[in-house]
């Protein structure tokens, strides 16, 4: 497990979290397949290199839910409805641990906690849904904000993306921690101040995050 950090002079007060990996554990090869089994090639649209086209359009909301379905359905060459399109998204979904959710409501007792994901409204009309958790719960009661690409216009690794959080919550780079699966988000947080914590996609990350803010006592 690789832990990033940078030395605070300030206490901790605000926390963000990346979705897929963390809060939930994700099954991309899952996702892949349906969007395979509809006709569309997964790995085009969103390889290695990150998403991209009208994928990454809809992430960033260059374009709506419907004008995606539009586009796929046109790569597919039938229609897609947008319940199909969001099985396919929610293929991503492996489970939500309850006890990641049960670790958000503590750490919010304390700490101002936000949603800070490249993500886009069909991943989020499932997880604002009482469909969400086993206790009926949607994602908004787990968090004090929700910040999401497609609403933001804007994706992570990107720079601003972070400022912007942090102006709207009102809080510093040096008093935030940054949770996510990917390096290279943790690294353009790193670059802005704010502290860093890599967790490996899908491991649980309350021990490492407590060791942490232990440290920045």
């Amino acid at each position: 497990m690789c832990i990033i950090f940078l030395y605070q002079k300030e206490m901790i007060r605000n926390i963000y979290f990346d979705m897929g990996g963390v809060v939930f554990r994700q099954d991309t090869q899952q996702a892949f397949n349906r969007f395979r089994a509809i006709g569309v090639d997964p790995e085009y649209y969103m390889g290695a290199y990150g998403q991209k086209d009208f994928f990454l359009d809809l992430e960033t909301g260059r374009i709506s839910a419907e004008a995606f379905c539009q586009k796929i359905s046109s790569v597919a060459k039938r229609s897609i409805s947008w319940m199909e399109a969001q099985h396919c998204w929610l293929g991503f979904i492996k489970d939500i641990p309850q006890e990641r959710l049960d670790n958000l409501t503590q750490l919010e007792r304390k700490y101002h906690i936000g949603l800070l994901s490249n993500t886009n409204p069909f991943i989020m009309a499932f997880t604002r849904s009482d469909k969400f958790s086993a206790k009926g719960n949607g994602i908004e009661d787990f968090f004090n904000v929700l910040h999401c690409s497609y609403e933001m216009g804007i994706c992570k690794p990107d720079a601003e993306i972070f400022l912007s959080a942090l102006r709207e919550d009102g809080f510093t780079p040096e008093e935030t921690i940054f949770v996510d699966d990917s390096l290279k988000n943790i690294e353009a947080a790193n670059r802005l101040g704010i502290t860093g914590l890599h967790i490996p996609e899908n491991q649980d990350w309350m021990e490492p995050l407590d060791k942490l803010l232990k440290q920045q006592c």
